[in-house]
């Protein structure tokens, strides 16, 4: 069993992993009681993390001593590559309409205001379903993530929405998420989404009622007038849909439990509806399968006292070779049902970041591709490999040369490979560079090998959130320095070029194999400790290949 956590908290990420809890506790305990416990070994310093179910019917709550390094999480496992299939409705588009408008009738007879309706998506699913974590947290600024290993079943959540955060001084803070539109490749378009976002009156009311909810909720376990709205209808931005987000703060009673406080808010109110209680009602009767942890609540309890626990929305749940999803929407009497499906399907599009293409970026020069039959070598071994349906590289690049007139120039050519045979190609316009400047990671490159030796669009371990170089040189976890984000590198000393030997962990590109082959590129590995040394009194000499800007000399930043 074991967890990687990563939450906002005091305004800040804090990633943590844990591996083989001290304590499991499970049902016969009461949810409640199971929290109280937490909290008191928060008093003797452990962490603690919690996983509940919307039905409350299941619950997990592990007690660890101290976060471990990544290698400890891994332990003997190494990481693998994975697969997954696209998600399938449980329901049709006709079902999910007529449930939509069945809400609007509830509505429309008095018996709610609004109803946060809900389906489910089923899909295949095999490998390592922590690398998948890796990858869709990379591309999604969820501030409540996490992944939980529970030995029966894998919890991913992506989550951006807040439940309740308890400060140590008792402050308790909600941030009710609602209202959502879809983000677009084309800036007119995505500016406008953002733009009818912030101004829709419909998504405004939908959130405020949410707002009182809260308000009223939160209330049951705060001091007497020290419940606030903060902030309202602030508008976020996620990769895949900008969202509307408000914020509710409190000062907690003192008397009050952490069970007693959960209990009081539990579920949220931002995925029921209002009013909370006949809602629910309306919910069970509406949605066919149960929410289990999607909707439920994820936690992590900290031995400074802090308690945070988000809304498993965006959360893939993991069990027998099948993932489960869900996704819905607050539903008013102003909703039209053929709109909310459409915004059911963009709730789903972050999970196409799980289905991964192959990749080649080649050099398209005077209209002749340079080196290609290296290109097609490569594409076929990772066709091969994963059980992708390959492709003649030398007929779709003529083809596309010459449909496009492109037969004078420099240009990068890039194709994009999905598993069905599906392709597509693009180009731009490059000018060779006479330099570049790169900054070593901060910390060990993070992959499956499957991911490091062949070119997918599975890039999560080229992302270093706290570099903003466009070059980063990597390292492994014994700090042997491996490639750079976008192409291998390459150290000349003593009048020699040499480059990582492939087992440390790097791709194989284009451009490296050609060197290598015509015998102007021997293989050396490298110390990261040797190396900054050899840089700084300037023994040595950098270079960045690919097969698209070939070989370009390297500064590193200081």
């Amino acid at each position: 069993m074991r967890a990687h956590t990563k939450f906002k908290k005091n305004g800040k990420i804090e990633e943590y992993f844990f591996k083989d809890p001290k304590e499991i506790i499970q049902y016969p305990t009461k949810v409640e009681d199971a929290l109280d416990y937490g909290r008191k070994m928060q008093d003797k310093g452990y962490y603690a993390v919690f996983a509940l179910t919307y039905e409350k019917d299941e619950y997990i709550l592990m007690i660890f001593d101290e976060p471990v390094s990544y290698e400890a999480f891994l332990g003997d496992e190494k990481s693998l590559s994975f697969s997954m299939s696209e998600p399938s409705l449980s329901e049709t588009q006709e079902e999910i309409e007529d449930n939509i408008e069945q809400v609007r009738n509830y509505i429309k007879d008095g018996h709610t205001y609004q109803v946060n309706y809900t389906t489910r998506f089923y899909g295949d699913f095999s490998g390592d379903s922590h690398q998948l974590f890796l990858q869709l947290s990379s591309k999604n600024n969820g501030d409540y993530a996490m992944y939980l290993d529970t030995g029966e079943k894998e919890i991913l959540s992506l989550s951006p929405e807040l439940f309740f955060e308890l400060d140590s001084d008792l402050t308790i803070r909600a941030k009710p998420m609602k209202g959502t539109a879809p983000r677009f490749t084309d800036p007119d378009k995505d500016r406008e989404s953002y733009e009818f976002l912030r101004h829709s009156k419909k998504d405004q009311a939908e959130n405020v009622m949410i707002v009182d909810l809260l308000r009223n909720d939160i209330s049951k376990v705060a001091e007497k007038n020290s419940v606030r709205a903060v902030k309202l209808f602030t508008i976020e931005k996620y990769q895949t849909v900008y969202q509307m987000i408000s914020t509710v703060e409190a000062k907690v009673k003192e008397d009050l439990s952490l069970g007693g406080i959960f209990n009081a808010l539990f579920p949220c109110g931002s995925i029921t509806g209002a009013p909370k209680i006949m809602t629910m009602s309306l919910i069970e009767k509406l949605e066919k399968t149960k929410r289990g942890y999607y909707c439920g609540a994820l936690g992590v309890l900290y031995p400074d006292q802090a308690a945070i626990f988000n809304v498993p929305i965006r959360t893939l749940v993991i069990e027998d070779n099948r993932y489960t999803y869900a996704a819905g929407g607050g539903i008013t009497y102003d909703s039209n049902p053929k709109s909310e499906f459409e915004e059911i399907l963009h709730k789903t599009s972050f999970l196409k970041q799980g289905q991964y293409d192959l990749l080649e970026s080649m050099r398209l020069e005077e209209g002749e591709v340079k080196r290609l039959a290296l290109h097609q070598e490569r594409l076929n071994k990772s066709a091969s490999f994963f059980g992708f349906q390959s492709l003649d590289l030398e007929k779709v690049t003529s083809d596309y040369v010459k449909e496009n007139n492109i037969l004078n120039g420099l240009y990068k050519l890039r194709l994009s490979l999905a598993k069905s045979g599906e392709y597509s190609l693009s180009h731009q316009t490059i000018e060779d560079k006479n330099s570049m400047t790169a900054e070593i990671s901060h910390k060990p490159i993070r992959a499956a090998r499957d991911f490091l030796s062949n070119k997918t669009s599975i890039r999560h371990h080229y992302i270093d959130e706290s570099s903003e170089s466009e070059l980063v040189l990597y390292y492994n976890d014994e700090e042997v320095l491996t490639e750079f984000n976008i192409g291998n590198l390459v150290i000349e000393e003593d009048s020699h070029l040499y480059t990582p030997d492939s087992s440390v962990g790097l791709l194989d590109g284009v451009m490296r194999q050609a060197l290598i082959k015509a015998g102007k590129l021997q293989l050396k590995n490298y110390n990261l400790d040797e190396f900054k040394e050899k840089y700084e009194t300037n023994q040595i000499k950098l270079y960045m290949i690919n097969s698209v800007r070939e070989i370009v000399p390297v500064v590193l930043q200081k």
